[in-house]
């Protein structure tokens, strides 16, 4: 019994002194604020915080105000306007610096705006916007209510009011509202009919370019591809289905054997078409694609449409002379009879002159035309055979000419052949003579070729070597065989050492092009390398000599550049193109750590100038970091060189004065009338 009146009376004790000490523990003192929106009270769920920072951020982006949200459970048993001025002075506040500090245990609030806020427009916040929220409890409402208040009286500089401050404000604002938006209109109908205006001028553009080329297409606009391809695919396609209807009266006229290599071309445009019609289908389908996606699929389908255009036109000058063929048959053989007439009275003067040829050359020189006047003679005896064929045909019945069409072709086929055997023959002379006259220079030529191939052989590092030997021992060979040969064979041998010599300079001039391409992005190398370096010493010496007042932003910057400069030089010998890249990323990124430097001194000089008045010299060391002790204990809200002053001035919290050079206890020398608060 006695054990147990101990343990209650301990118990007794201990919720006694929890009831006395939890005042002091739920106690929130006034602090230096580090964020934007502080929840210590918990009242405001994750997405309730992100809507009021986007109230923060939206104020500032509008006139560099800065608003500051408190919630927290008591003020500690002070008055709001103490706690919060407490606050603001431990937070080093600045005329851009607004507080709204919520005590929502207590239910009170305290308001402090920006100066340049009137105190009216500020008590008119308060009043009819700002503690309505709080009285409902709407803490979200309340502090989105003061970031829009403020920035409404910084934009216009009218009275906060729930409403317009008068009817005339408000008929003012529907008039301005009214003119802007018949200008945007303007504006607007202005744009779209310059807009049709360049796509109808570069829609007329594209149609001039070659659609078959991708190369070319690539340089038309994405607005002028797509309209290209709209146009092209519907005409591709009235085409086919014309030739498609004029194909099929033709089988039936011609039979399938002679109509074969049109019912071809219909079918590859068929399948084309339907290639570029499927990449249609695919940019007008609901699924968005990148402009590269775009660019490629469009590029597809008018490549694709216009090859099947071509494959009809390519066939279209035949097809009409099929269909001519049989109307015109009579006149047809009385032409190809003239023909074989008069290509039969060659064959005897061929016969002389062949014979003359064999006097004046080798049997190998004459290899190729020596049996071209037999071949001839055959040629047009199977030419005769089918001319009396197809006379016998062509006096049948229209619908009893089968075979017609064939015995022509074979006619025409015979008598083009025996005219090549002939003319090979005359012109053999000629040609062998005009071989053996060109076989000095061209051996002199090939053999340029082979030292210059020698050359660059010998030299280290010789792009293409394999294929440069390979063509250098073949001309070697072609040039042993025009020694050996070239009375006996001009012909074969100035076909193989001009077939050599081509090949050769073709990869000696592939050789050239590298080496001047690999010397051109050497000097673009050094040049990147040479910039880099400069730029990265430059900003490094600068912030050297600056460190009080440059912070982590452009710090970060030249470091990243000083890796990518070490990669460049890594990257040297092995692969100049990554080098390049890597250089000029370092420059990049060496200008941006410039530009970040320059704002942060810039920043530092606007905030510290006041404390210092005109002794430049400890401005200057203070900017420099030689008065560091000074800066780290009154700046950058007592953390050291945390965060660059970009982000103390655009959208971080105000630096403070150095505590060294004294002040009173509103260290931020801010005025902070204007400010009010309560009850709610």
């Amino acid at each position: 019994m006695r054990a147990t009146t101990r343990v209650l009376g301990m118990l007794l004790a201990i919720l006694t002194a929890s009831v006395l000490l939890a005042p002091s523990v739920l106690a929130d003192p006034p602090f230096r604020l580090r964020d934007y929106v502080t929840d210590s009270a918990n009242v405001l769920s994750t997405a309730e915080r992100a809507q009021v920072q986007s109230a923060v951020d939206e104020l500032y982006t509008a006139n560099r105000t800065r608003l500051w949200v408190v919630y927290v459970d008591t003020f500690s048993g002070r008055t709001p306007v103490n706690w919060a001025q407490d606050t603001m002075n431990a937070s080093s506040f600045g005329d851009q610096d607004a507080l709204l500090a919520v005590a929502v245990g207590d239910r009170s609030y305290y308001f402090q705006p920006s100066t340049s806020m009137s105190a009216s427009d500020a008590a008119s916040l308060r009043r009819n916007n700002i503690e309505p929220a709080l009285h409902s409890e709407n803490w979200t409402g309340a502090a989105v209510a003061a970031a829009t208040g403020l920035t409404m009286s910084n934009s216009a500089g009218s009275g906060m009011s729930s409403g317009m401050s008068s009817g005339m404000s408000w008929m003012t604002l529907v008039i301005a509202l009214a003119v802007v938006a018949a200008l945007v209109l303007v504006a607007w109908l202005w744009l779209r009919h310059r807009k049709h205006n360049r796509r109808e001028a570069e829609l007329a553009a594209a149609k001039q370019v070659d659609p078959t080329d991708p190369d070319a297409l690539a340089t038309v606009s994405l607005d002028a591809l797509d309209d290209l391809s709209k146009i092209i695919v519907v005409d591709v396609d009235n085409a086919v289905r014309t030739s498609d209807g004029e194909l099929a009266l033709a089988v039936e006229e011609f039979g399938p054997t002679q109509t074969e290599p049109f019912s071809a071309a219909v079918a590859a445009a068929k399948t084309a078409l339907a290639q570029a019609f499927n990449v249609r289908q695919i940019l007008d389908d609901a699924v968005p694609e990148t402009p590269l996606q775009r660019r490629d699929l469009l590029t597809r389908a008018i490549v694709a449409a216009a090859k099947a255009d071509r494959a009809l036109d390519a066939q279209s000058d035949a097809f009409a002379k099929l269909r001519d063929l049989l109307i015109n048959a009579p006149t047809r053989l009385d032409a190809l009879t003239q023909q074989m007439v008069a290509l039969s009275a060659r064959i005897a003067p061929a016969e002389q002159t062949l014979a003359g040829l064999h006097k004046q050359f080798s049997e190998v020189a004459l290899a190729s035309v020596a049996g071209n006047v037999d071949e001839a003679r055959d040629r047009l005896a199977f030419a005769d055979q089918n001319l009396s064929t197809a006379r016998n045909l062509v006096s049948r019945p229209a619908g009893d000419q089968t075979g017609l069409i064939d015995a022509i072709r074979a006619i025409e086929g015979s008598l083009g052949q025996a005219q090549t055997l002939l003319d090979a023959v005359e012109s053999a002379s000629a040609d062998i003579n005009r071989a053996i006259a060109g076989l000095p220079a061209e051996i002199i030529d090939i053999q340029n070729g082979i030292d210059q191939a020698a050359e660059q052989l010998a030299q280290p590092n010789t792009p293409s070597s394999p294929e440069l030997g390979a063509a250098r021992d073949a001309a070697v060979q072609a040039v042993a065989d025009a020694n050996k040969d070239g009375s006996t064979d001009p012909l074969g041998v100035f076909t193989r050492l001009t077939k050599a010599d081509a090949d050769l300079d073709r990869v000696l001039a592939s050789i050239a092009e590298f080496r001047q391409e690999a010397q051109k992005q050497a000097r673009i190398l050094e040049q990147a390398l040479f910039t880099a370096q400069s730029r990265v010493k430059g900003v490094s010496d600068f912030i050297d000599t600056r460190r009080g007042s440059i912070g982590s932003e452009a710090r970060t910057r030249l470091a990243e550049a000083n890796r990518q400069l070490e990669a460049a030089e890594a990257k040297r010998s092995t692969n100049p193109a990554e080098a390049i890249a890597h250089a000029n990323g370092a420059s990049t990124l060496a200008a941006q750590a410039q530009t970040l430097a320059n704002d942060d001194v810039r920043n530092a000089q606007r905030a510290y100038a006041p404390q210092y008045g005109g002794n430049n010299s400890d401005l200057g060391s203070v900017i420099g970091g030689i008065i560091i002790g000074s800066v780290l204990r009154g700046g950058f809200n007592g953390s050291g060189m945390g965060g660059s002053w970009g982000g103390s001035y655009g959208g971080g919290r105000s630096m403070g004065r150095p505590t060294s050079y004294g002040g009173s206890s509103n260290s931020s020398g801010r005025d902070y009338s204007g400010g009010g608060g309560g009850r709610f």
